[in-house]
């Protein structure tokens, strides 16, 4: 009774238990990246990015920061002046004069760089920067994507949602990632008034064109290099909206009209980029967790957005980067959890040849589940797709357990002994081959479950599991498996166990 009390405790733990996808490796670098407002002109941008350069190099932890402001230079991201990127590489952590922490040095730098308003920023690192822009769309690690036509009212429920997510604990680096924002000089040609003073569409257009933007007018030849030689206006007259106003027109009786007789001049707001995804356009709202595990953050943030957005019923809204990593590999798992369990039932009955032996092993599978449960919690480990793989290495080592135990007892009981006898003589006999079993698989893992080194993050949740999981099916195998058999098989007369 006292052993499935503790699987029901377990079971309620496990169902409130953090999730993550995988855990964050160290890569020794983090990589900044700052979001200035649309409009900034390109002066403006170098002059805060060695501002912050500055602040940076200023961490004696700090080896060098590498900038990019603006697009790189093989076009290959195709962004603005408004983004500025700086990789920050650090000194190796034992050169670390201060007993300080990588998360407490982001923090720091975090608070260095606050002091610019209306810039957001995200930190990351370098490798995982490029996997999570690949992964989401967009430069965030997580993103709440809103779909629709409408620029404006996608720009409204993005801030919507911003605000919604703003106080949930573990979210930082909230960023939407703005559509509209970049100042554009629209000219609307009028028809009825170009008619008036008989100006073709055609020759209106020309001459804005080749006043405003340039008109390759001829060819110059260089040996076998071809330039265009371009016809334009001089900044002076073209510099201002009045100006451009002011500029003449022919008409096709001769004369010139100044452009703002027939069109209508004026500075709006327009959009920056277009996102799109699947045919649709949409709104990415980007964010970061952290000190929390991605699990319940985003459940508790999905909560929030759900009670106060709401979105109208031409828009869809979808939660993607690595929160849709973890839900489709999670799908996965679910998926292949049961079909290992399924084989094991099977190879297990194939081995006893009857149901009775077969569900007496089977009942052993939640060792493998209270094991490697138990040492995550008590290690503070995040569940993660690594730990999910743990499980079911363990499921095969419980099911190797109550074969050598159940195959020992039956011998011993076809071979006359009572039922007691049997069990208390079977365990003695193979506590050496189960130790082994255990101790073979721990040991082995046991310095990557206590490595604290660069990389050890990843391949830490799957060996704590391992070591814990081992230590635990074995003491459960040795205690509690010859107690169920007992209770199965109590009933039998000495000698009369089925061949």
């Amino acid at each position: 009774m006292l052993y499935l009390q503790f699987v029901a405790v377990c079971c309620a733990k496990f169902a409130f238990y953090g999730s993550e996808f995988i855990p964050k490796l160290n890569e020794g670098a983090i990589y900044v990246r700052a979001t200035l407002p649309n409009s900034i002109n390109l002066d403006e941008a170098v002059r805060l990015t060695k501002e912050m350069k500055g602040k940076i190099r200023k961490f004696e932890e700090v080896k060098f920061v590498l900038t990019q402001t603006g697009r790189p230079n093989d076009g290959t991201d195709p962004t603005g002046f408004f983004n500025i990127e700086l990789h920050i590489e650090l000194k190796h952590q034992d050169e670390w004069k201060r007993n300080i922490s990588k998360e407490e040095l982001i923090a720091e730098i975090k608070k260095e760089l606050d002091v610019y308003p209306g810039i957001g920023f995200g930190f990351s690192q370098p490798i995982q920067d490029n996997v999570e822009e690949y992964v989401a769309g967009v430069k965030s690690p997580l993103v709440i994507k809103i779909f629709g036509n409408d620029l404006f009212q996608l720009e409204e429920m993005a801030a919507k949602v911003a605000k919604s997510i703003k106080d949930v604990k573990g979210i930082e680096d909230i960023n939407v990632y703005k559509n509209i924002g970049l100042p554009e000089l629209r000219i609307q040609l009028d028809d009825e008034k170009m008619a008036r003073y008989a100006i073709t569409t055609a020759d209106a257009q020309a001459v804005i064109r080749m006043t405003i933007g340039g008109q390759a007018a001829t060819k110059f030849y260089d040996d076998e290099k071809v330039f265009d030689i371009t016809l334009r206006f001089e900044k002076e007259y073209r510099d201002s909206k009045e100006k451009i106003e002011d500029i003449l027109i022919p008409t096709m009786n001769g004369k010139k009209v100044p452009l703002k007789e027939i069109a209508t001049v004026e500075y709006k707001t327009g959009p920056t980029f277009i996102y799109r995804e699947g045919n649709s356009r949409y709104i990415a709202v980007g964010f970061s967790i952290e000190g929390r595990d991605l699990g319940s953050t985003i459940d508790e943030a999905q909560k929030k957005v759900a009670a106060e957005v709401k979105l109208p019923k031409e828009n869809v809204m979808k939660w993607a980067g690595e929160f849709e990593s973890k839900e489709r590999a999670s799908k996965q798992l679910a998926m292949i959890v049961p079909v290992v369990l399924i084989l094991i039932l099977c190879l297990l009955y194939f081995n006893f040849g009857n149901f009775k032996d077969t569900m007496v092993a089977i009942s052993a599978m939640p060792y493998a589940f209270i094991g490697g449960f138990l040492s995550l919690w008590v290690t503070g480990t995040v569940f993660g797709i690594s730990a999910g793989i743990g499980f079911i290495i363990l499921f095969g080592v419980s099911a190797i357990d109550s074969i050598v135990l159940i195959g020992i007892i039956r011998e011993n009981m076809q071979a006359g002994m009572h039922l007691k006898d049997a069990i208390s003589n079977g365990i003695y006999s193979r506590i050496r081959p189960i130790v082994m079993i255990a101790l073979m698989g721990s040991l082995g893992l046991l310095p990557a479950a206590l490595s604290t080194g660069m990389g050890s993050e990843v391949q830490k949740p799957l060996a704590i599991m391992i070591v814990g999981g081992l230590i635990t099916c074995m003491f459960l195998s040795l205690t509690v498996l010859p107690q169920v058999f007992y209770l199965v098989y109590r009933k039998k007369d000495n000698g009369n166990i089925d061949s």
